[in-house]
């Protein structure tokens, strides 16, 4: 799986990881895709889209070796 796929998966099924999200950062489900997942540069989301992969595993929706 990759990063937008664990990314998504996590927003769809978590409504807590999904308002967190929304709520803290103003940012929505449809606002992720594959180039901003992965840019830790100013304006980018990868930070906050390894924070969401890591709450998904916290709450089994994801494993550590399911995506890469």
């Amino acid at each position: 799986m990759e990063k937008l796929e664990a990314v998504q998966k996590v927003l769809r099924f978590s409504n807590s990881i999904r308002n967190w999200c929304e709520g803290n950062h103003s940012i929505y489900f449809d606002d992720f895709d594959e180039q901003n997942v992965n840019d830790y540069n100013s304006g980018g989301y990868g930070d906050l889209a390894d924070e969401i992969i890591e709450r998904g595993i916290k709450e089994n929706l994801l494993e550590e070796n399911e995506f890469e």
